[in-house]
């Protein structure tokens, strides 16, 4: 993965500081700041009255082309206040539901005032991409995954385990209930290209 698919560091920090403001204000009863996983959905629906529906058949999405609905994994509908997310999808990877979820309230809280569509989506190869498979060429999907991999696994808490246990993506998926491609980017993220190289 290089470091062109990634925000220029400066907008990366401001995304960073985003989602730290964010989570700070998530009240305690929902997640106390240290607890992992992050409790992405309970913060979705509880702090931001976002409904999320695990749904069978994407191309039922109000607006949504049917050729363009074959590969979505999530899309949020912004005027209906929800986040869809292919249930077949969320059914084989815990990880990727919750990456989803995670994109999706990224382009709720930073996109929703400069982007005119009132669906935002994210396809399968949004998730390719972090490993280098494909490549994002839309900003705002570069930008709310950046979001999604923050909220997750906040960077505080990623270099706690990490201090402990090392760069072991493995561990980091399992304690961050995320999926390997998300971990490796947020790890490129915090640590570089080639972190064993530090």
């Amino acid at each position: 993965m290089s470091g062109d698919r990634l925000p220029a560091p400066d907008h990366r920090e401001s995304i960073e500081n985003t989602v730290y403001g964010l989570l700070d204000r998530v009240p305690e009863f929902i997640w106390d700041g240290e607890s992992l996983p992050v409790p992405v959905e309970q913060i979705v629906s509880n702090s931001f009255g976002l409904l999320i529906r695990l749904v069978e058949d994407m191309t039922r999405a109000p607006g949504l082309a049917a050729e363009r609905s074959e590969n979505v994994s999530g899309l949020l509908l912004v005027a209906d206040g929800e986040i869809w997310v292919n249930a077949a999808e969320a059914r084989q990877w815990e990880g990727r539901k919750r990456f989803t979820i995670g994109h999706e309230l990224g382009h709720y809280v930073m996109h929703q005032e400069r982007a005119r569509p009132t669906i935002f989506c994210r396809k399968v190869e949004v998730e390719e991409d972090l490993e280098g498979a494909g490549r994002v060429s839309i900003p705002v999907e570069r930008e709310a995954d950046a979001f999604a991999a923050a909220m997750l696994m906040p960077e505080h808490l990623v270099r706690e385990h990490v201090e402990i246990n090392g760069i072991d993506v493995p561990s980091l998926c399992t304690a961050f209930g995320t999926s390997e491609k998300a971990t490796r980017y947020r790890v490129e993220v915090l640590f570089g290209p080639d972190p064993r190289a530090r």
